[in-house]
């Protein structure tokens, strides 16, 4: 029986052997204590008198099918714990690979992101870049170990990065944005911009984390926008013209939202002045050109745009001249305007020359049309376009008759030289009192004199020429008649009286 029991203290030995280091001396120490109490047993007396006693025999039968339970149960346990650590094992191969994989993704990351990862010490030393370094300010990222973060910073930003950094040494956690240059490997400056995080008290980090991006696009961007907006207040300051924005509410009415400077300069008022509606419908507005600019408003719809000239009235009582570009923006879903945007150009100057301009036109078609010489205008194509009342009178044709069309008084036959001449004219070689035999309506020839020169546009283009005619039918008339007397004269006088002329009489003394 003991033999037996030998047999398996042995096999759990061996088993044991198996198990982890600490099982194993928990489990050997578990089966010398028994091995030792079997010798025990084998060589007391109380053992040798048992052999000699059925009962004793009976009561060590049970003692050994209880240390054979004993050892089933310590088997199976080992079992267990074999099981468990087999299990541990294959866990801890798998949170192995897994680890292995999240390092490479990790490291990857690293490698490809395009931000700077820095680890800072407490003194300001960097230990640790990632591969973005190179790339962004073309360091290697092993030369940088142990040299301070602060060193390539731009000596006007480096103040700002100590007093930002001083912060995180103090309060752990994320802090804000910082923008400040760092010297590139070629010597330029990139800007750049950061987060640190102050993990200093955390085991696995106890740095402070800097996360840094090059941002010298968006500088550059932002750079432009001042300077834009820079341009902007200089222009809005020395010029005239002004724009606006009006919010359109939905009881119809409209409010302000901004005007630049130059509104105020204007119309001597400020923005926030304005009535609700506009200036449109305010005293700003000169009354007669207010009716006109409301009715307008209210038939704009989808994306309208449109130009108006109007007067205003400043506050000096000055009436100024405006030219006023706008576009509305209408809301489908509230099917009504919801923004109004405009610019006005204020052209004054230009609108008092214009209105001259009209007064001398008018004045001149005044004289034109009241001229007792036949005139009229041809166009660079030759057709006409002023026809006045004198040369009706002259030619025939009326003004409705002529107007858009060619002239209609040239003989068939000199029409290519007549147009030549008109041609000369227009190039600056004006006519003066050519003598040329015209056509009248009634198919008539009539002989006159002609003036033409060159008409220029308020550019300086010519655009035709002006053509004034003059009858010489009477004056030839007179002139024949002159002839014709002046004959008669020649025959009643004797030949010779042509040469002689008559004694003179001798004044008398005392005469006057």
């Amino acid at each position: 029986m003991l033999e037996t029991v030998y047999k398996h203290l042995e096999t759990l030995q061996e088993q044991a052997r198996e198990l982890p280091h600490p099982q194993q001396a928990i489990f050997t120490k578990i089966l010398e204590d028994l091995s030792n109490s079997l010798q025990e047993m084998a060589g007391s007396r109380l053992f040798e008198s048992a052999t000699n006693n059925a009962a004793k025999l009976v009561e060590i039968e049970k003692n050994n099918r209880l240390l054979e339970r004993t050892v089933a149960q310590q088997v199976g346990q080992i079992r267990q714990l074999r099981e468990q650590l087999e299990k541990q094992i294959s866990q801890h191969r798998r949170d192995t690979q897994a680890l292995t994989k999240s390092e490479a993704k990790l490291q990857t990351m690293l490698r490809n992101s395009p931000d700077l990862i820095s680890i800072v010490g407490s003194d300001g030393r960097v230990r640790y870049h990632s591969g973005a370094l190179q790339r962004l300010l073309g360091y290697n990222p092993e030369e940088r170990i142990g040299k301070f973060h602060g060193e390539l910073i731009h000596p006007d930003d480096l103040l700002a990065w100590q007093t930002y950094f001083g912060k995180l040494l103090e309060s752990p956690g994320i802090g804000g944005a910082i923008e400040y240059r760092k010297r590139h490997a070629d010597g330029s400056w990139i800007y750049m911009e950061s987060i640190g995080n102050s993990l200093l008290y955390d085991s696995s980090v106890q740095g402070i984390i800097i996360n840094s991006r090059e941002i010298g696009e968006r500088k550059q961007a932002e750079i432009a926008v001042r300077e834009s907006e820079l341009h902007y207040r200089v222009m809005s300051q020395i010029t005239s013209d002004f724009a606006y924005s009006f919010k359109g509410l939905p009881d119809g009415k409209f409010a302000c939202e901004w005007a630049t400077e130059a509104f105020e300069r204007c119309t001597g008022i400020v923005p926030e002045e304005l009535e609700s509606f506009g200036w449109w419908n305010s005293e700003l507005v000169h009354p007669d050109d207010r009716e006109m600019l409301i009715k307008q408003l209210e038939g704009c719809n989808f994306s309208r745009t449109g130009a108006n000239e109007y007067r205003i009235i400043n506050q000096k009582g000055e009436v100024r001249w405006v030219r006023d570009y706008w576009q509305v923006v209408w809301d489908k879903t509230a099917e009504r305007v919801v923004r109004l945007w405009g610019a006005c150009q204020e052209i004054t100057d230009r609108k008092q020359v214009e209105l001259k301009l009209q007064l001398v036109n008018q004045v001149l078609q005044a004289q034109i049309a009241s001229a007792p010489l036949a005139i009229n205008c041809t166009s660079n194509d030759g057709n006409t376009v002023v026809w006045n009342r004198a040369a009706e009178q002259l030619f025939g044709w009326t003004a409705a008759e002529v107007l858009g069309k060619p002239l209609p008084n040239i003989p068939e036959g000199q029409k290519q030289d007549f147009y030549a001449l008109l041609k000369s004219a227009s190039n600056g070689q004006p006519q003066n009192g050519l003598e040329i035999s015209l056509l009248k309506k009634d198919g008539s020839s009539i002989d006159v004199w002609l003036w033409a020169a060159r008409v220029r546009d308020p550019a300086g283009q010519t655009v035709g020429s002006i053509n004034i005619f003059s009858d010489l039918s009477e004056r030839k008339r007179i002139e024949e008649e002159r002839q014709k007397l002046a004959a008669m004269k020649d025959m009643e006088e004797p030949f010779w009286a042509r040469y002689v002329s008559p004694p003179k009489t001798p004044k008398k003394k005392g005469s006057g």
